[in-house]
């Protein structure tokens, strides 16, 4: 059995909600550490490495590791319930109880259920030619350019610059980011990465977890993209490459 209260409902119900854009089912993995998730899409396009750390937690009442299969999409229905100033209590046992404590007290349950086990690429092995680290509205602004004019978006260096552009017929769009805008560019001139636009935005919706994001990537080859809060949650999404022919 496990159960836990936590008082800030706001980066957990945040991250469920950017997640739940990419993944509808998974299992949730109770440590003593805290609480870890790693999934992926159906189409295995993005691996999704959630983990929310136990001292966010007012009370988190560990025995043993359990693995608990959800369904995120109705837990994201009943975290969307909770009031602003609402503690939530959690209890699992056979089925997965929610409990909001505020003005009143509500309990919602949900089954556990079982999820299919896929393969999962070994993204603890990644090593990426190019990282950087830039601020959050910044990445998604750029983003929401580049699908005015196409579906898939490249980031290029050279010269110790980040370069950002789309094309597709007659229309382009292309972004030059210097160390004004980027922090912490580690590259070696000429890596080249294209990503799906459709799954940076619903990656990016995250952004409201953290006000920064690092990125890494190498030529025709995953990009990482990852919100790191120290001390509170990691959420990080590990996206395939589109590789051009």
């Amino acid at each position: 059995m496990f159960n836990a209260v936590l008082e800030d409902l706001g980066l957990f119900r945040d991250s469920m909600t950017s997640i739940a854009e990419l993944i509808d089912e998974t299992d949730l993995i109770i440590r003593q550490d805290g609480i870890k998730m790693v999934a992926s899409d159906r189409a295995v396009v993005v691996v999704v490495d959630f983990f929310l750390e136990k001292s966010l937690f007012k009370e988190y009442n560990y025995s043993t590791d359990m693995r608990v299969g959800v369904n995120l999409l109705n837990l994201l229905r009943i975290l969307k319930r909770a009031g602003p100033n609402d503690v939530m209590h959690i209890k699992i046992d056979k089925k997965i109880e929610v409990k909001f404590v505020g003005s009143s007290s509500r309990i919602f349950t949900l089954p556990m259920i079982e999820v299919s086990k896929d393969d999962l690429p070994p993204i603890d092995k990644l090593e990426f030619v190019t990282s950087f680290d830039i601020k959050s509205d910044i990445m998604s602004d750029g983003i929401d350019d580049a699908d005015l004019v196409s579906d898939t978006l490249v980031f290029m260096t050279a010269g110790g610059r980040l370069f950002i552009n789309a094309d597709h017929d007659q229309s382009s769009v292309e972004l030059e980011m210097g160390d004004h805008v980027i922090k912490n560019l580690k590259t070696a001139d000429n890596s080249r990465g294209r990503y799906s636009i459709e799954y940076l935005k619903k990656i990016m919706k995250a952004k409201k977890i953290s006000e920064h994001v690092s990125l890494g990537y190498s030529t025709d080859y995953p990009m990482k993209i990852l919100f790191n809060i120290p001390g509170k949650a990691r959420l990080c999404f590990i996206l395939a490459p589109r590789v051009e022919e």
